[in-house]
């Protein structure tokens, strides 16, 4: 054979797996006993694990990612103990996973070896130009593809959960695919996180290698498309469920006991049917500030609709000439303080009181239930 031989069938060289390794030892038996009750059992685990697994404010993972982003940016290179203390926390919440999931019946220790192995190969480098916004648009794909898979999870875990029961043993194929479901996210949240720069691939497998640049590429701009419609699907609905009415009254008018038009917010009519400007409270209990004066207002509220509605203080505001806004003194739902409940096909007559200052006028009274429905009657 010469050098010039072509070897049509050569196959080319295998690639090494992501660098991210996950699996589980998990026993051929199961206690029943456990199993039975794990959901009890597994009440405090889960606690803690939230608590420390937590990439919320307050959780120990999320400042320990934050403080590892940040090293990224400044230094161009993260830290290694910060990458195994964020290793660490992973570990023990998959290893609170298996337990959770009935792979094992043995409680997880908070150290020390045991049947759940995860491991990431530390990096010397993590680029900057990936840091958090393209990484998360690039996961997307990955964790649509992983919430779809979760519930045939939860259809494992069920059929699991029966078959230990009766057999104190969990299926071999169904602890294949939860384990596999598990390592695929735990490559994803490495990714994300930072911890590794190449792209996870689509897969259970464990020998799977990191996605092509291709797919990486791809996987970003699929994000970028779903993040944008996504986006773009909440301010369609934040607008098509959002209602401002509005109406012109006469200050003038209601001084004098002429009622507003009536406008329907939250499924409530509002009426403003009085006012009082320069108001005295009967009880002598509160007076105003120097240089201010009380303003009363009185309103009618029916709830028009089939539930009952909560009325708050703060669901007031009124605005004067120097365009100030002020919140209520104090609110009288017929004698009585808020909140309240206003049941179905009722109403109440609202008495609100605000400390306006003497060379001002009221120019605008709101009532906003929600952040999405406001009533706003303009003065003229």
């Amino acid at each position: 054979m010469t050098d010039d031989t072509v070897l049509y069938d050569a196959q080319p060289p295998k690639q090494p797996p992501y660098p991210v390794s996950f699996d589980v030892e998990g026993p051929a038996e199961v206690s029943r006993l456990s199993t039975a009750f794990r959901i009890i059992l597994l009440i405090p685990l889960a606690i803690f694990a939230g608590i420390i697994g937590s990439v919320g404010a307050g959780g120990l993972l999320g400042g320990l990612i934050l403080a590892h982003w940040i090293t990224i940016l400044v230094r161009g290179r993260p830290v290694g103990w910060i990458c195994r203390a964020i290793v660490a926390i992973q570990r023990f919440t998959y290893r609170a996973y298996t337990y959770y999931f009935l792979i094992t019946d043995q409680y997880p220790p908070f150290e020390g070896d045991w049947n759940v192995n995860y491991e990431v190969e530390q990096t010397e480098r993590i680029q900057r130009k990936q840091l958090v916004i393209w990484k998360t648009l690039a996961s997307i794909p990955h964790v649509i593809a992983l919430v779809v898979l979760w519930f045939a999870v939860v259809v494992c875990v069920v059929i699991s959960w029966f078959a230990i029961l009766f057999t104190g043993r969990f299926p071999l194929g169904l602890r294949g695919f939860i384990v596999g479901w598990l390592r695929w996210g735990a490559r994803v949240g490495a990714y994300w996180i930072s911890l590794r720069d190449e792209y996870p691939p689509f897969s259970l497998s464990a020998e799977a290698a990191p996605a092509s640049t291709t797919t990486h590429v791809w996987s970003g701009i699929g994000g970028f498309v779903l993040a944008g419609g996504a986006i773009g699907g909440i301010i369609a609905v934040v607008i098509a469920t959002s209602n401002l009415e509005e109406a012109e009254v006469s200050y003038a008018g209601l001084l004098t006991g002429e009622s507003s038009p009536t406008l329907e917010v939250q499924n409530m009519e509002v009426t403003l049917i009085g006012a009082a400007d320069g108001y005295q409270m009967s009880d002598n209990l509160f007076f105003s500030d120097e240089g201010e004066r009380f303003v009363l207002f009185t309103a009618e509220i029916v709830n028009v609709g089939s539930f009952d509605e909560e009325i708050r203080d703060e669901d007031f505001e009124l605005k004067d000439t120097e365009g100030d806004r002020h919140e209520p003194a104090v609110v009288s739902y017929l004698g009585r303080t808020g909140p309240i409940d206003l049941e179905e096909k009722t109403f109440v007559f609202v008495r609100v009181i605000f400390e306006v200052p003497l060379g001002e006028d009221p120019v605008q009274f709101e009532f906003e239930p929600t952040a999405l429905q406001r009533a706003k009657f303009e003065f003229k």
